[in-house]
């Protein structure tokens, strides 16, 4: 059998890959490790690079059940937004969803975000978007790893490869005189 031909630019860009795939695992296990505190302020700064103005993480007692408070702008309207964080692996269930959705007042918000390094329950979508009722976000570990990496929060980018490919197209319509 012939030896395969090496692509060593398809090789570099797995090569690439994976660690890439490396460095999001490894974020995964700084959060989920982390200092609850911090892990707040981490979220803070997440929605600070979001566009999220006044971003306040609350203190840890009489905070209502909220972490974070910020606001955004929606077309014309400043909007005033609870966002409670849960570091934990465990599976988030309603009662948080109805925790945040209660104390949206306290804060003089309208609408909520629930984010955990872990997953929700099944009914949880459906209790999050209940009709008639605010608006809570769901933001499940997966999402909140694709949010931190797109706004560059707790990661760094770095252009170092620089790949070269020769014009042969130009040295095809050079003509000879």
């Amino acid at each position: 059998m012939p030896a395969r031909k090496s692509d060593p630019r398809k090789e570099l860009l797995e090569a690439v890959k994976r660690y890439n795939e490396q460095q999001k695992e490894l974020l995964r296990e700084q959060i989920s490790t982390m200092n609850p505190y911090k892990f707040e302020q981490l979220v803070g700064q997440l929605l600070e690079a979001m566009g999220y103005e006044q971003v306040e993480v609350t203190k840890a007692s009489g905070d209502k059940g909220v972490d974070v408070i910020g606001q955004v702008q929606v077309g014309i309207t400043t909007i005033t937004e609870v966002v409670q964080v849960k570091r934990m692996q465990n599976t988030i269930t309603r009662p948080y969803i109805d925790q945040l959705r209660g104390a949206l007042p306290y804060h003089k918000a309208i609408r909520g975000t629930l984010i955990t390094t872990g997953k929700f329950a099944a009914k949880c979508a459906e209790a999050a978007l209940f009709p008639g009722a605010a608006p809570i976000t769901l933001i499940d570990g997966d999402r909140l790893l694709e949010l931190l990496i797109e706004n560059n929060v707790g990661i760094r980018r770095s252009n170092a490869v620089e790949l070269l490919d020769v014009d042969l197209q130009l040295f095809d319509e050079l003509e000879m005189d």
